[in-house]
């Protein structure tokens, strides 16, 4: 007897029908591989040492992608960092460094899938490296990672709620009206807020609004780009899109340093396709669809964000002077208006407007479930307190109300420092590329012999790969420490170092002081039972907290039954 385990809301175990609707042969097969998925998916669950708590309402790779691809939203992006590109560096960076770093991304990309195949968990690259890492290593590794990855998402709502805030000032520029540092900042929280919000929903609800975004984004970017060339009253030549050098940093004597610190609006675009992994516990099919969310992100974001940075740069005119210092504080919606007009420039920001919200949306729900993974391994002070589940909706609402609240004081700083917005990117894009290469270097060094291959594998490819892709991310998150303008002083001063080593020395601190004694990091195979977790303020060990679990109705296999009596028979 083969017993499928079958998700049933509590009231339909007192209203089952008497008898069972009748089905064609396709919608039978298709229950049957739903069926399977859905035991797959719990058993890979349960053997990582789980219990889905989470709604499983992600249906299948399209919808991951979507999640993952809008939670990238690399127009939104590479648009809020358009002048920082043009300066330091210029056209001749952008273009190249867009096709050097979209190779090693899709190199990241497939490494990353290939690991989240085998560990479709909701702590993404942070329970990978619990998974990869040497056994007596483990919790320190995954503890590293995951605060890496967090705060990495945190900086990133923060940038995407910072940069909406400046397109809109950008837009009322446009018609006459100015927003000083307090007024965007008020709408970078309240938009924000919405965020939170809409987050506050089930899964499934929000999964179509992402299959909605992701192919606004696509077909919006071509709108753009269509229009702007169409429309501009000229455009510029191919020497100056491939070749053209621009140094507006202050440092006119290392044009290495300039063009490295260049790669910024590259590596920010790119930054947060790890999504895929963050709500694999909530996909179907999560084993496949979740790695292939993420290769299909990298893949889409290098072809169309190529293509989205060309035209914009064949728009750039007359000068790199004149769009740096157009009407607006933008220098994309610069680009805008000088090729449509004021009117047409403004629809245009508008469409751009659009993406930054739906960017949004999907980062805050990232964001959550990785802090809601670390919380449920007691990564946080105060564990406990924070990894609640809704009963109602499966939404992990204390987190999403944490990471609402880190956001807010990340988007004060504004307030105090004009060069912060610069100092968020960079936070994002270092969080995320070394809370990537943690569980890549684990994967080709600890891993090396005895990782778990699953349905995604890149066979003999693997360690190569994995080697140039550990390095590559290692080596250009440091360079978002250095100063992007010069001569640096208190208020250009890049202080993502600072930042970056506040968290960290309180992490430490955590850590030695007490996380070193009770977080064991994500369960591995080789681990206890999951009851032997000790959580932050517990005196005894005690079982991860649950909501009203998801009452499963038992259906056994009448023909598999009556087959298995006939041959004993």
């Amino acid at each position: 007897m083969t017993p499928k385990f079958i998700p049933v809301e509590l009231d339909d175990l007192d209203n089952e029908p008497s008898e069972k609707p009748k089905m064609s042969a396709g919608s039978e097969k298709q229950r049957s591989l739903t069926d399977a998925d859905a035991a797959d998916d719990a058993k890979i669950l349960s053997d990582m040492g789980y219990s889905q708590e989470l709604l499983r309402g992600v249906t299948g790779s399209f919808m991951n992608f979507a999640f993952t691809f809008t939670a990238v939203s690399f127009i939104s992006s590479y648009s809020i960092l358009f002048g920082s590109g043009l300066a330091t560096g210029g056209p001749v960076v952008m273009t190249w460094g867009w096709f050097i770093g979209s190779i090693f991304s899709i190199g990241v990309g497939f490494s990353m899938a290939e690991i989240c195949s085998a560990y479709p968990s909701a702590g993404s690259v942070y329970h990978w490296a619990g998974q990869l890492a040497k056994k007596e290593r483990a919790p320190f590794v995954s503890f590293i990672c995951g605060w890496f990855n967090f705060l990495g998402n945190v900086a990133g709502d923060a940038s995407f709620a910072a940069g909406f805030a400046q397109i809109v000032a950008a837009a009322a520029a446009l018609g006459g009206t100015t927003l000083d540092v307090g007024p965007q900042v008020g709408i970078a929280i309240a938009v924000l807020t919405v965020w939170s919000v809409m987050n506050l929903a089930r899964i499934d609800q929000q999964g179509m609004v992402n299959n909605v975004a992701a192919v606004y984004q696509v077909l919006s970017s071509f709108i753009i780009i269509i229009v702007v060339l169409a429309m501009a009253p000229q455009r510029a030549t191919g020497d100056f899109v491939f070749g053209q050098w621009n140094n507006g940093t202050g440092l006119d004597d290392n044009n290495g340093y300039v063009a490295l610190i260049g790669l910024l609006s590259c590596l920010f675009a790119f930054s947060g396709y790890e999504a895929g992994g963050h709500i694999a516990e909530e996909t179907k099919g999560a084993k496949r669809a979740a790695p292939k969310g993420i290769i299909f992100c990298v893949l889409t974001v290098s072809v169309v964000g190529w293509v989205y940075v060309i035209g914009l740069l064949f728009a750039t005119t007359p000068t790199i002077a004149d769009i740096l210092n157009g009407s607006s504080s933008s220098a994309v919606v610069n680009v805008y208006v000088a090729a449509a007009g004021a009117a047409g420039g403004l629809g245009l920001t508008i469409l751009l407007i659009f993406n930054l919200f739906f960017a949004g949306i999907s980062s805050v729900t990232v964001t959550s479930r990785i802090t809601f993974a670390l919380a449920r391994d007691g990564a946080f002070p105060g564990s406990q307190y924070i990894r609640g589940v809704s009963s109602k909706t499966k939404v992990p609402v204390r987190t999403v109300i944490l990471v609402y609240i880190l956001d807010t004081l990340l988007l004060l700083l504004q307030l105090i420092n004009t060069t912060a917005f610069t100092s968020i990117v960079s936070l994002t894009t270092i969080g995320f590329q070394m809370s990537y290469a943690i569980p890549i270097w684990c994967r080709v060094i600890d891993s090396r012999n005895n990782f778990r291959q699953s349905d995604i594998s890149l066979g003999r490819w693997s360690i190569p790969l994995g080697w140039v892709s550990a390095s590559w991310l290692t080596i250009t998150s440091m360079l978002f420490f250095w100063p992007p303008l010069f001569p640096v002083d208190q208020d250009n001063m890049n202080y993502t170092i600072v930042v970056v080593g506040g968290v960290f020395i309180i992490a430490l601190i955590y850590w030695f002081a007490r996380a070193r004694k009770v977080f064991h990091g994500p369960k591995r195979a080789d681990d206890g039972p999951i009851d032997d977790i000790k959580m932050e303020g517990e005196e005894n060990p005690k079982p991860i907290e649950t909501v009203e679990p998801v009452d499963v109705k038992v259906e056994m296999d009448d023909k598999k039954e009556d087959s298995s009596s006939g041959s004993e028979s």
